[in-house]
């Protein structure tokens, strides 16, 4: 059923959003942003200089004027080559006093208009360039924009050797008089200089590119606190422009860096939309801690609505949805990421950095004369569906052979399959010769040897493409369209979007609305203010799930009515039918009740609904020219609502009433007596089981709601004093509130084919209250949060930088001790820039940057911690009879007073490297790691209650090496080929572990630690041989043999290491080149170094409904075959009754089902076609772009030994989807 009308719902999202609180704050910030956009209408106080240097270039001379005071300068390159150095000593002066002082005014005039800053010379001083000017002069006309066809409004446009300046048109256009000889020379800010030879053309057109900003050096860093000037920034940061990481059709903006950066690894354990990917910054931090990185979006920390670990993401359950902190972004409203990496680069974030920061900065208006610009993007993009060659999966023939022998080993008889609770083909066969057509009267399959064959054979001929029955090449629609306008005084930027997914499978829908304002003034020379507003709506329909279980006695996961449609095709018999003849879906039985995948899908629905509202402010005062105040603050509402609903007829419902009187096929005392999902009463023993939801259907909520406020004061000093001396000193304090409240219902007996009337059993009551079970909860969370940070830099005449950064942080999460709940994080760092001394100067022809880094510090993250004081909860007695129950008070967690930080020592040394003027440049970083205070869940006696609690229980330490390589092959006007590539190596070791885990701990798909392993090994049982019967043998702790390994023994030494489960060597190559208009690129990544649990394949039973993989194509069939293959015996029926512990089992956790990790993927095919202007210009717009990716696409390499499985995807059922393989169509539009 579709949900996705603007109807009830939608309109009672936007009631409770309009609620009382709510409105009030959205007036006050209405109010707010009147009076500033009121405010910037008056005049501001003249902007102030302050400088001093013996000897400057005139260029850096107006850079530093345009960083203090925002204006813009334009110039000629004669007017630089005139001007030459220049000695200056300014103490807070005018930008025109200023100008005055250092300019010679009898060879120069400027003029200031609108902050924009343009110098001549003058008359008397052209007597060079007058040859040149008594040429003949022809008016050169053309336009200026940038690499992806935007124009560029403001360019300096001047003749090489003339005194002609023009400058941009808001739409790029420019006209100036050269001489056909002329060379223009165009001046960007933010973009490389061109000359281009005018060679008697009447009409130019000039594409600038941005200055290159890979090897990770930029002018200016963002590290969310501040735009630190790149000379006294001295950490390990990565910065990728959004264009470049632009991931066309994939709506979540975590996986744009995908190979993008050296050491973030991104895996997609799941590619559902609302899933978060597993994403690290140099590895492993934690053993049991999340391991995410910290998402700050335009300075401020975006917390997860909900906490979901790493390893969680790969479950599968209905809370992945929700665990993407950035669901809500628009991709479009990205201007950037930054990286930081080490404990120099994070420092600033202290007690949060542990596991790294990504900086988000988002667009903002741009100055634009006043001039509104809009742009238009649409994306579409279709699925292909998945294919059964690229899977390891029997057909139907293989499958019905394989029943053929089970049923020659006494399994599918016609007695047991009719009393079990799932069946298939052999159960469709039986049930077929009971069925009487009421209008011939005969039976729907005789009851003949050669129906019986002609039956069988139908099915062994069916092979059923699961694929194509429950995929589809749907149809993904992003449409987005954002506003800028700007003048000196005020910049605004606007955008919305719309998003919908038909989905992938026919159980997936998703509808996402995007919002985005942004206003930057300029209220005087001293004071500017920013507002900004966020917020997104979701809807999404899924398959309806119930959360996994582990089973650690058979070593398991196990998940009640999984209706996940991949699991669904590899894991169902290809034999099965989808449809009837009449196009009718066909129903065979799961839980003793009838069931159809396409009728439960329809019928079995998670509905996922989302509010995500942000608004966030900022002012600064510059209190003197070189010291600046500023406030932020931020105020977040999220609010989530998943909603379970089983209808009546759901497979998921009629379990719960299969076999009784209530059944629609009557009752069935076997049934009855073998439903697990029947309750007894224990008031009447002998009594039969008896249905608790005899009516009606399932339907279950869970509400999830975050406030957040954060503010924070800062203060800043930066100045320059000498020629060669720069300080920066900065200063913060800051505090956050955090609420979260989370609820849940449980309904039974909801019929929604009768209005939602509900059907009451009091069994269901008595059952709930003589299991001590609720069916309705609620529960809160705060956490409080405050600390203090302070930051120093110095840097020496652009050749010595040194860092220094301590910060205090506090938690009421942590222990109620001093020394556990707060704790001071520091930094020291340092540069050097080799390639500003004197002996560089013999090799600056061929190496143009050579800077070298080192950092030392101490970071932290709060780890798994969620209480400092004990916790106690309401509860009931346990007590056999109801009229004996007593409320009590119960232990839920005992006191953690002296729980405190998971810390880490970090060590950094990296090298800044260019070649051939930066058209080659090299970024190396080495690391060492020390984590200490690792928290974890720490088994204990149970004296005191409660048997596990967490604990600072292990250490671990880890190492690596960064490697990021940029080289510009072509940089001409018309072609352009770049190559940039990138690679980490990353090992961890736990030093020290305080816990024993068990087998099963360690041998499941998601690995687990132990002391002088990675924190995710991946160990094995140790596979010996088959028997003479077939079954598999191990060795066990005594180095014995056993068709039994206790998965719940912490004896686990002797058990097979494979590897990490992450892996050691990770990055990504991108490959682009461009001729004029037309562009094509390329992302591979790649990953090495790690293992892979196979999928459980094997059973000690298996059923007609199951899929099995082609591996027991060559199981042990007679004697003697234990010589020549490992995959064990399909046993019989009277043997396996004999067979102790679960050897299968063992057997899918053995070292035999294990593969290599490695793979090469071709992520993203792009080609993209700039529309020439002459064209666009006939339909009203100032650029267009047509773009064709494919994502995805193909994956080139990975051990044969997966056969088909995916080396990054879990397989684990519930909402888990792998990603797609998918092709987009993306225009783009500028008005």
């Amino acid at each position: 059923m579709n949900n996705f009308s603007l109807g009830k719902e939608c309109r009672a999202q936007w009631r409770h959003l309009c609620s009382q609180d709510l409105y009030l704050k959205m007036k006050i910030a209405l109010f707010l942003m009147f009076l500033l956009v009121t405010a910037v209408q008056a005049n501001g106080l003249a902007q102030r200089v302050s400088l001093s240097a013996s000897s400057m270039k005139i260029e850096d001379f107006f850079s530093e004027i345009s960083r203090q005071t925002n204006h813009r300068f334009f110039y000629s390159s004669e007017v630089a080559r005139t001007a030459g150095k220049v000695r200056v000593d300014l103490r807070n002066v005018s930008v025109e006093e200023a100008l005055r002082r250092v300019l010679d005014q009898n060879k120069f005039e400027f003029k200031v208009i609108a902050g924009t800053v343009t110098i001549n010379l003058k008359e008397n001083s052209k007597g060079a360039i007058r040859p040149l000017e008594a040429q003949q002069q022809n008016t050169v006309m053309g336009s200026v924009k940038d690499s992806s066809g935007k124009p560029l409004s403001g360019a300096s446009i001047s003749v090489k050797g003339a005194n002609r300046l023009a400058v941009s048109a808001s739409d790029g256009s420019f006209s100036i008089e050269a001489s056909p000889t002329a060379t223009l020379v165009i001046v960007y800010v933010g973009y490389q200089t061109v000359e281009i030879p005018v060679q008697n053309r009447a009409n130019v057109n000039i594409v600038l590119e941005e200055v290159s900003s890979e090897i990770d050096a930029v002018d200016v860093v963002a590290t969310g606190y501040q735009n630190l000037d790149r000379r006294l920034f001295t950490g390990a940061t990565s910065k990728i422009d959004a264009k470049d990481a632009e991931r066309v059709g994939i709506p979540d903006v975590s996986r744009m860096l995908e190979g993008q950066a050296a050491g973030v690894t991104v895996q997609n354990v799941s590619g559902t939309f609302g899933a978060a990917p597993k994403i690290r910054v140099r590895g492993a931090t934690s053993i049991s801690g999340d391991n995410k990185p910290l998402w700050v979006i335009d300075g401020i920390v975006l917390e997860d609505v909900v906490n979901i670990s790493n390893d969680q993401l790969s479950t599968g359950d209905a809370n992945t949805l929700i665990g993407s902190s950035v669901a809500g972004l628009n991709p479009d409203d990205i201007e950037s990421f930054s990286i930081l990496k080490d404990a120099a680069a994070t420092a600033m974030y202290g007690a949060r950095a542990m596991n790294g920061v990504i900086v988000v900065t988002t667009k903002k208006g741009k100055i634009t004369a006043g001039q509104p610009h809009l742009s238009y993007t649409a994306n579409l993009t279709s699925y292909l569906k998945p294919n059964y060659s690229d899977y390891n999966i029997m057909n139907s023939a293989d499958q019905v052979e394989l029943y053929l022998e089970m049923e020659s080993k006494g399994y599918l008889n016609q007695a047991d399959v009719v009393g079990s609770s799932n069946w298939g083909v052999f159960g469709k066969m039986y049930d077929m010769m009971y069925q009487v057509d009421p209008i011939t009267n005969d039976y729907a399959l005789v009851q003949s040897p050669e129906a019986r064959s002609a039956y069988l054979r139908s099915a062994a001929l069916r092979n059923t493409d699961w694929f194509d029955v429950l995929f589809r090449n749907s149809l993904l629609q992003e449409h987005s369209i954002s506003l800028s306008s700007g003048t000196e005084k005020s910049q605004i930027y606007a955008s919305t979007s719309f998003l919908q997914d038909h989905g992938w499978t026919i159980a997936d829908k998703v509808k996402r609305f995007t919002g985005n304002v942004r206003g930057n003034f300029k209220l005087s020379s001293k004071v500017q203010a920013e507002l900004l507003a966020t917020g997104s709506i979701r809807d999404q329909i899924s398959p309806g799930t119930e959360g996994r279980v582990t089973n650690v006695v058979s070593g398991q996961y196990e998940r009640n009515f999984d209706n996940n449609p991949f699991s669904f095709a590899l894991n169902t018999s290809r034999a099965l039918a989808a449809f009837d003849e009449n196009g009718n879906n066909v129903f065979y039985q799961k839980n003793y009740a009838p069931f159809s995948i396409l009728h439960e899908l329809e019928n079995n629905t998670l509905q996922t609904s989302g509010l995500d509202f942000k608004v966030q402010g900022n002012i600064s005062w510059k209190i003197l020219p070189t010291l600046k105040y500023a406030f932020d603050g931020a105020y977040r509402y999220v609010k989530t609502k998943q909603e379970h609903r089983v209808l009546e007829t759901a497979n998921a419902a009629e379990a719960y009433r299969a076999g009784t009187e209530y059944d629609p096929r009557g009752k069935n005392s076997i049934i009855i007596g073998n439903n697990r999902l029947l309750w007894t009463d224990p008031d009447n023993p002998s009594f039969e089981p008896v249905s608790i939801m005899p009516y009606g259907g399932v339907y279950r909520s869970s509400d999830v709601s975050l406030v957040n406020y954060y503010m924070r004061n800062s203060l800043n000093w930066n100045t320059r004093f000498g020629e060669k001396h720069d300080v920066d000193f900065f200063g913060t304090a800051e505090i956050r509130f955090l609420d979260r409240q989370n609820s849940w219902f449980d309904g039974v007996g909801y019929q929604y084919d009768k209005g939602g009337v509900v059907y009451f059993d009091p069994n269901y009551f008595k059952k709930l209250s003589l299991s001590n079970d609720d069916y309705y909860g609620m529960g809160y969370e705060w956490d409080r949060y405050v600390a203090f940070m302070a930051r120093g830099a110095y840097a020496y005449d652009d050749k010595y930088s040194v860092n220094a950064t301590v910060r205090y942080d506090g938690s009421n999460k942590l222990g109620t001790s001093r020394t556990a709940r707060w704790l001071p994080t520091w930094n020291i760092s340092g540069a050097w820039n080799l390639d500003q001394e004197s002996f560089f100067e013999p090799i600056e022809s061929w190496m143009s940057q050579a800077r070298v880094r080192a950092t030392y510090g101490l970071v932290a993250s709060m780890g798994a911690a969620t209480n400092s004081a004990a916790i106690f909860r309401n509860t009931n007695t346990e007590r056999p009879f109801f009229v004996d129950r007593e409320s009590i008070i119960g232990i839920s967690s005992l006191e953690n007073s002296e729980l405190t930080w998971e810390k880490q020592y970090e060590t950094n040394l990296g090298f800044d490297l260019g070649f051939l003027n930066n058209r080659l440049t090299l970024t190396v970083d080495l690391y060492k790691r020390k984590q200490f205070d690792l928290i974890g869940l720490f088994r204990t006696s149970g004296i005191d209650g409660q048997a596990s609690k967490y604990a600072n229980y292990a250490d671990m330490d880890s190492k690596g090496m960064e490697y990021t390589v940029q080289y510009k092959i072509l940089n001409r006007t018309d072609w352009k080929w770049n190559v940039r590539t990138n690679l980490a190596y990353h090992k961890n070791r736990v030093t020290s572990l305080q816990n024993r885990p068990r087998i099963w701990d360690v041998v499941r798909q998601e690995g687990g630690a132990l002391e002088e392993y990675p924190v995710r090994g991946l160990f094995s049982i140790k596979f010996d041989k088959l028997g003479e019967n077939g079954l598999p043998y191990f060795f066990n702790e005594s180095n014995g043999l056993t068709t039994n390994v206790n998965m719940q023994s912490t004896t686990v030494d002797y058990l097979d290491y494979h590897g990490p489960l992450d892996a050691t060597l990770a990055g990504g190559f991108f490959n682009s080149i461009a001729y004029k208009g037309l562009s094509l690129g390329a992302l591979f990544t790649f990953s090495a170094g790690n293992y892979v649990r196979l999928t459980p394949s094997f059973r000690s039973s298996y059923t007609d409904v199951d899929a099995v993989n082609n591996a027991l194509l060559s199981r042990w069939l007679i004697y003697g075959d234990e010589r020549y293959t490992t995959a064990p015996v399909v046993v019989g029926k009277s043997g396996g009754s004999t067979i102790a512990g679960y050897p299968f089992n063992n057997y899918n956790y053995s070292n035999v089902r294990v593969a290599k990790g490695d793979f090469i993927r071709l992520k993203q095919v792009m080609m993209t076609y700039q529309i020439p202007s002459a064209l666009t210009s006939k339909f009203w717009a100032r650029t267009a772009s047509v773009s064709f990716v494919a994502n995805n696409l193909w994956l080139l390499y990975s051990d044969a030994a997966l056969q088909g499985q995916d080396p990054e995807f879990f397989e684990s059922g519930g909402v888990s989807l792998p990603i797609q393989r998918q092709f987009s169509l993306s225009l783009k539009f500028g008005f």
